[in-house]
């Protein structure tokens, strides 16, 4: 099959991209964004596999068009590109705006008026569910937690959109609804959850089971915020890529279809419990400053992966210690 990948050198898109080449596709990838940490790496890797890349700005729709118009059909489009940085949402919404809502909206044109029959796939986020303020929790030693909710939070659940990042990304999502409804194009959405593993490269601001665990590894000082206990659920990126793939590559026509692609209720971790295995892992002690919580920052935070386990007949296979152990390798090497 011919597949476009958009935001190709990021984490997400780098990882997918090894793996579809490695099934025989081709594979055809667009991003614009050489500044951001581990691009020019993540191109270097991908162009010696056999990634077809073009730089592509989706914030210009004629960019797009000049792209792939003379490209071959396209069977499925998985958009990745994105401002990912809840911080950066805060501080420049408008670039927040253009990429996530802007650059989606000119995508979903872009095959509207040329593609119609590609498979469209959306990557979403957890943060479109809010700050769960109504769901009550319970304290332990090292977490808070669901005290009812115990499965995570499903997709019905209420939506609630809590900082720029948030409405950017649930404006994307409502796009791609009513494209799917009213122009009948094929597209799927896919709420993702906390990601880690191989490729991804990350900062105080993004990526943080990455980023506590590299700065763990090489003895580091560096800075968290709050008490610890707040609780995600974590997916290692290879699950993340066959969860993907399935989407994609659905038989059933993909009109209307919302997953949940997370660690799910099994792969959760605190702040405090991540510290404490990883210190265990590497035999050094953390360097954290802790500074006061931030204020749009959720205490627990997982999802429902019950509809995805059901319908793709997926689940996640690899364990968090297996995974960290696998990010720690590929960190030592890097």
């Amino acid at each position: 099959m011919k597949i476009l990948i958009t935001g190709c050198l990021g984490f997400v898109g780098t990882n997918l991209v090894l793996h579809l080449l490695k099934k025989g596709h081709t594979v055809l990838g667009i991003d614009s964004r050489f500044k951001r940490e581990g691009s020019s790496q993540n191109l270097e890797l991908t162009l010696k596999k056999g990634l077809e890349y073009q730089y592509c700005d989706i914030r210009n729709y004629n960019d797009i068009f000049n792209t792939l118009k003379n490209k071959e059909r396209i069977d499925i489009v998985y958009h990745f590109a994105s401002q990912v940085s809840f911080k950066n949402s805060i501080s420049n919404p408008r670039l927040d705006f253009e990429v996530n809502l802007l650059g989606t909206f000119n995508l979903l044109e872009y095959i509207r008026q040329h593609s119609p029959n590609t498979k469209f796939v959306y990557a979403s986020t957890n943060q479109v569910y809010g700050n769960l303020e109504k769901i009550d929790l319970v304290e332990s030693e090292t977490r808070f937690d669901f005290k009812t909710m115990k499965k995570g939070v499903p997709e019905n659940y209420p939506l609630d959109y809590l900082s720029p990042y948030g409405c950017s990304k649930g404006g994307g999502e409502i796009y791609c609804i009513d494209y799917s409804r009213v122009y009948d194009l094929k597209i799927a959405i896919a709420r993702f959850g906390g990601i880690y593993g191989v490729n991804q490269y990350s900062s105080e601001d993004h990526g943080w089971v990455a980023y506590i665990t590299n700065m763990i590894r090489t003895n580091q000082q560096y800075r968290r915020f709050g008490h610890g206990k707040q609780v995600r659920d974590i997916l290692y990126i290879s699950d993340l890529v066959t969860a993907c793939e399935k989407i994609g590559e659905s038989k059933e026509k993909l009109n209307l279809t919302i997953y949940n692609v997370a660690g799910g209720p099994t792969n959760t971790l605190s702040v405090l419990e991540l510290i404490k295995l990883i210190e265990h892992l590497t035999g050094n002690k953390s360097k954290d400053e802790v500074l006061e919580m931030r204020k749009a920052d959720k205490v627990v935070m997982y999802l429902d992966i019950e509809k995805a386990k059901k319908e793709l007949n997926w689940h996640p296979k690899v364990s968090y210690i297996e995974g960290l152990k696998k990010l720690l390798s590929w960190q030592e090497k890097g």
